[in-house]
């Protein structure tokens, strides 16, 4: 038995994510090269732990001293960051074991990925590691963040702080991501460009997150599963506690092909993998950004008891909606005759009757739409609510804030109040106005979203995971 498996890895991984001491080696002053940006991106983005430079024929970069190795360095060194080319890796992990580094980021590539010869100098790096007991991102990894120490190996600017953890077996297309969501709004607390998983995998990631107290919901971006039952039997540990949302590269025949020269991955059957979440209770997407919309949804807002939605817009905004919501199987029960006069007290007198959705027509009182939602929200036979953004108007003055306010307070003090998930959806949003309102609906955990369908998929996630709950809760 290797001595990396004296320990639980969750302890492992706590060296990786959260480490007190940062070496790179392989550290350069050209941010066109991964080890330049490995060191700036911390060092600009307040990285809270000590940052070392490793660089033999430098003497300093980006105004910090440099080291010939990583053994020169006085201090204790938790966590290193090699990106060094693939034939100088073995060396440089030999002195990484005598320097008494807990956990590595291997950003270096060259290995199982090329072929043969480069799996056999993979296979020869991971065993004198796991033989030292040190844990390993990669080897092919564009690299981590982490928000508990503010790690940032790959961003310019620092995330947006959230509860969702992203682990992608792709570091270009999950660094593309991550970015995307990250500029929908979408708050993060970890993400991991994999690689090619050769010492630790999907499933090894799973175990630390889901009992890391930062994460509430897990994205993942596979496209292969290393150790099927443990991931099965971890997944579905991990799924009674937070949620576990998946995209799966190479479910054809092609995409599978591609995936062997992008991580060395073998990306096996897709009805496999499908009844595997099925059986973890791991929520599956079939479009890659799918996932951050129903992770922004199940990281802030409760679960319903049921898959009864109403819909309060105005227009086509309800019709496009509720069609979203019926393609997801979603119920929009109609409401009954004492519902519909009390909301048609509330609406202007051009507007339909309401059955569900209620169109507002365009009212033009500002707490048309609040007042809806909340008596909405008190009937026993509706589970969850989407609604349009708070809508600032054509003027901003101190008298409109003030009662923005008030409407905001409303619409976001409902999930507390009567435990029901409130989405919205802000299609109406207007370059450049309409701030104050979105920023007060953020701040209090409501989730944004730019179509119907987001929105309608949100509620989705949000009422297919609390029925995976019940019948966890059941089993």
């Amino acid at each position: 038995m290797t001595k990396v498996m004296e320990r639980s890895v969750v302890k492992q991984l706590k060296h990786i994510f959260e480490p007190k001491s940062v070496a790179v080696i392989g550290a350069s002053g050209d941010l066109g090269k991964f080890g330049g940006r490995a060191f700036f991106l911390p060092l600009e983005t307040g990285y809270r732990g000590r940052l070392y430079p490793v660089n033999p024929t430098r003497s300093e970069v980006f105004g910090v001293k440099t080291y010939p190795s990583v053994l020169d360095i006085p201090d204790d060194i938790e966590l290193a960051i090699i990106a060094v080319p693939a034939p100088m890796v073995l060396n440089t992990m030999e002195e990484c074991i005598k320097k008494g580094v807990k956990g590595v980021v291997m950003i270096s590539a060259g290995f199982a990925e090329i072929g043969e010869e480069g799996k056999k100098l993979q296979d020869q790096v991971v065993k004198i590691a796991h033989d030292a007991g040190i844990r390993m991102v990669g080897p092919n990894s564009n690299g981590i963040y982490s928000s508990r120490v503010r790690l940032n190996l790959l961003y310019y600017r620092s995330p947006r702080l959230g509860s969702i953890s992203f682990i992608s077996q792709s570091g270009t297309l999950g660094g593309y991501l991550f970015e995307w969501a990250n500029s929908k709004g979408y708050g993060f607390s970890k993400f991991v460009s994999s690689g090619n998983q050769a010492s630790l995998n999907v499933s090894d990631y799973l175990e630390y997150l889901g009992q890391d107290p930062d994460t509430s919901v897990i994205v993942l971006y596979i496209e292969s599963v290393q150790e099927g039952h443990r991931f099965v039997e971890i997944a579905r540990s991990v799924v009674k506690k937070k949620p576990v949302i998946a995209f799966k590269g190479g479910r054809t025949a092609v995409g599978s092909r591609a995936t062997l020269s992008h991580t060395a991955s073998l990306a096996g059957s897709d009805e496999i993998f499908d009844a595997a979440c099925r059986q973890a209770g791991v929520i599956r997407c079939y479009e890659v950004t799918h996932p951050f919309d129903l992770a922004e949804a199940l990281a802030q807002q409760p679960l319903p008891k049921g898959k009864r939605v109403t819909i309060v817009g105005s227009g086509g905004q309800c019709v496009a909606t509720a069609d979203a919501c019926a393609s997801l199987g979603l119920e929009l029960p109609e409401f009954d005759a004492d519902t519909k006069r009390r909301l048609m007290e509330l609406l202007p007198p051009h507007a339909p009757v309401p059955t569900n959705p209620v169109d507002t027509a365009a009212g033009g009182d500002p707490m048309t739409g609040p007042l809806i939602v909340d008596l909405l929200a008190q009937l026993d036979y509706i589970d969850g609510i989407i609604t349009h953004g708070p809508m600032i108007g054509w003027g901003i003055t101190p008298e409109r804030i003030t009662s923005l306010l008030t409407e905001s307070e409303m619409v976001t003090s409902i999930p507390e109040k009567y435990g029901k998930p409130v989405v919205c959806t802000a299609a109406a949003r207007r370059q450049g106005r309409g701030d104050v309102g979105y920023d007060l609906y953020r701040h209090a955990r409501i989730p944004m979203y730019t179509t119907p369908e987001e929105s309608a998929r949100a509620m989705w996630g949000l009422m297919e995971y609390a029925e995976i709950r019940r019948k966890m809760d059941q089993s």
